[in-house]
């Protein structure tokens, strides 16, 4: 069985056109990928003595790690006199002010402020905003429990479990991995390649009529099914990690560094609301997965699809059809408030941090779910059942197509 998928996998997907556009579609993820660093970062003025960059990583350096007060309060006598001076806006506009650090006063403000003023501020008090939830979580819970109403104490006793304790104890460069957690483009590239990938598993069969020879064949038409089915699903599995693995090296690469991966994901302001409590690290590992569950949910939904045609064009269409409903319905409910629409639809998955970056929950039999738990459930469930679905289907083809033949 292993020789038969091996040998489905190397037809179907090693051709040279998918090859290739995995190298062109890499290039172009890669480049998008530049393009966002050098379009709004502001560390990309080179590394000359008055630079931005220059001054910020020096400054990294002194801020880096453990909040202290200590630290607070030097970074707070730099900034204040910073403050006083352009606060009416009469300081002087001139670029070669020798007695700054970027050659400009308001430069330099900008500077603090942007890197190490706001996300500072942000780092230090995220704890007291985070425990005030909780609290409020903790009298809600038993305020619930009291009336009786089971699902809502249940709910806010999830959410007190979340929010207790967390707190950004160390002070890490962000903007990388802000830009990295906010990046689509890759998820249609991915999606484009798999549909290319995908479409012709069954349909190369019925082009050139092999179709009826699967019943002859020593390995079946089921089995050889089921090879179909498992090479497909390495395809897109391996297609999405990809994909996954070149977003976070082209943003490493681009800005480079890597610092920041070790903090919350909370340390993000847009995941301040997370139902996740893991490092960023850990945060795109968990994406990758969700990734892969998505994309393998719409590759069987694509491959389905794709088996009662003898030409690539009708299913394509179909399919691409298929794609863009579920696009943009994924758009349409992001930030709504029907929660079961994000959870049933598998494209979340793929841009998860709608279901990651809130803490939203759907009922279950009189227990919250968190939405992106409800939504790998479903996509397995769904994902599997559509396989069965093509395993068994494939094979009542075969025997039709044999019966007209005869």
């Amino acid at each position: 069985m292993i020789r038969l998928i091996r040998y489905e996998f190397i037809k179907q997907f090693c051709k040279h056109s998918i090859l290739a556009l995995f190298v062109v579609f890499s290039l172009a993820n890669l480049f998008k990928i530049y393009g966002e660093y050098q379009s709004y970062s502001y560390l990309t003025d080179g590394n000359g003595e008055r630079s931005w960059h220059t001054h910020h990583w020096q400054l990294y350096e002194e801020y880096r790690g453990e909040i202290t007060l200590k630290k607070i309060e030097h970074l707070l006598a730099v900034y204040q006199p910073l403050v006083e001076a352009t606060s009416d806006m009469t300081a002087s506009t001139a670029v070669d002010d020798p007695n700054t650090m970027t050659g400009n006063l308001y430069s330099d403000r900008n500077l603090l402020d942007r890197y190490f003023v706001q996300p500072m501020q942000y780092f230090y008090e995220y704890s007291g905003r985070s425990e005030q939830v909780a609290n409020k979580a903790r009298q809600n819970a038993a305020l619930y429990g009291e009336r009786g109403a089971v699902y809502q104490q249940r709910e806010n006793s999830i959410i007190y479990n979340l929010y207790a304790g967390r707190a950004i104890t160390a002070f890490a460069y962000r903007e990388m991995c802000n830009y990295y957690l906010n990046y689509d483009f890759s998820i249609v590239l991915t999606l484009l390649i798999s549909l290319y990938g995908v479409i012709s598993t069954f349909v190369n069969e019925r082009e050139t009529q092999m179709d009826m020879l699967l019943l002859v064949n020593p390995n079946g038409g089921r089995k050889t099914a089921l090879a179909k089915i498992l090479a497909a699903t390495l395809f897109l599995l391996l297609t999405s990690l990809w994909f996954s693995l070149l977003d976070l090296i082209g943003f490493a690469v681009s800005f480079q560094t890597l610092e920041g991966l070790a903090l919350p994901i909370f340390a993000i302001p847009n995941f301040a609301e997370s139902s996740v409590n893991i490092s960023i690290f850990q945060y795109a590992l968990l994406s990758a997965a969700l990734k892969c569950a998505g994309a393998w949910v719409i590759g069987m939904l694509w491959l389905l699809v794709s088996m009662f045609w003898k030409n690539a064009l009708v299913p394509f269409i179909i399919n691409f059809a298929l794609c863009m409903a579920l696009i943009v319905n994924g758009a349409a409910s992001a930030y709504s408030s029907f929660f079961w629409l994000k959870a049933l639809n598998p494209y979340s998955l793929l841009a998860n941090r709608v279901l990651l970056g809130k803490t939203e929950f759907i009922n279950l039999g009189g227990f919250p779910v968190l939405t992106w738990q409800a939504a790998i459930w479903f996509a397995l469930i769904v994902g599997l059942a559509v396989a069965v679905m093509i395993y068994f289907l494939s094979a009542e083809n075969c025997h039709r197509c044999v019966r007209r033949a005869k």
